[in-house]
């Protein structure tokens, strides 16, 4: 690629008519104006493959000029949805009582109210006892879950970067959130709140306890990892809602970028790819 760059890319090649498709997640990692030249590097390395498609998703604020240069290299938006678009970012390092004082007051409110009720919160290790309250979340708000053999190759792959904390009350787990730590930085990767106990507002307590630990391992920039696009109607607002109520900075990346790697092959990756993908990714 470009002096200076780096792109981790990911081949997907189980997609229809044998096509394969190519992701660089958060990638490249290169200075923004430099994205364009770097995603056309990215593409010639590709070339050969039977690969139809190059996603990226940089991390990376839109500009009327980035869009131009990316629409000179071929480079437009990509219809469908990977990593979050817009995001809320922390950082721990700042003083506590600060953090306190810049969140809502409901918020600042229920984090001591979960205090005073005698909320507790650790750190496991046991993946098997955070994935039955991902079970219990999942049927609660009816979504799909990732399997404890998934959560496990995420142990596997990260190992002590992986970090998860549960929420007890009177001994019974009633929330959980796992992270993941790379460097100084810090993403929030699944988690809930069971349902129960709602009146010691425990995942509040969870979430700041939370953002403590990663001040206590080096973390400087917290991802709460995504927020809605906007629509007042969106089944998410509510999670948003109390996702901003901790402060920190709304950001909002460019979003999924999308290139020809093999033009006569994008055709097919346009007509059925596309939507296994998004699929894949949800």
């Amino acid at each position: 690629m470009l002096d200076g760059g780096v792109a981790q890319v990911l081949l997907k090649e189980d997609l229809p008519a044998g096509l394969s498709v190519a992701y660089s997640p958060r990638g490249p990692l290169v200075p923004d104006a430099a994205v364009p030249d770097a995603t056309s590097a990215l593409r010639r390395a590709l070339a050969g493959r039977r690969c139809a498609a190059l996603l990226c998703d940089p991390e990376i604020p839109a500009s009327e000029d980035l869009w131009r240069d990316l629409s000179r290299v071929g480079v437009r938006r990509a219809p469908v949805f990977v990593q979050p678009r817009r995001t809320l970012l922390l950082d721990p390092q700042l003083d506590p009582d600060a953090m306190l004082a810049a969140m809502r007051k409901k918020t600042r409110q229920y984090i001591h109210k979960a205090e005073r009720a005698g909320v507790a919160t650790e750190e496991t290790t046991d993946l098997a006892r955070f994935h039955r309250l991902l079970e219990i979340v999942g049927r609660r708000d009816r979504f799909a879950i990732r399997s404890l053999a998934y959560l496990e190759r995420l142990r596997d792959g990260l190992g002590e970067r992986l970090v998860v904390l549960v929420a007890t009350v009177g001994g019974e787990d009633v929330g959980g959130l796992m992270l993941a730590r790379m460097g100084d930085r810090a993403w929030e990767l699944y988690g809930g709140w069971s349902g129960t106990h709602a009146e010691e507002r425990p995942f509040y307590l969870l979430k700041w306890r939370a953002i403590r630990r990663m001040a206590q391992l080096g973390v400087r920039r917290y991802d709460m990892w995504g927020l809605t696009e906007g629509a007042a109607d969106d089944p998410l607002a509510g999670v948003e809602n109390f996702k901003l109520g901790f402060g920190g900075e709304v950001v909002e990346w460019i979003g999924a970028l999308e290139t020809p790697v093999t033009p006569w092959l994008f055709p097919l990756w346009q007509l059925a790819g596309r939507r296994r993908l998004a699929r894949s990714a949800a």
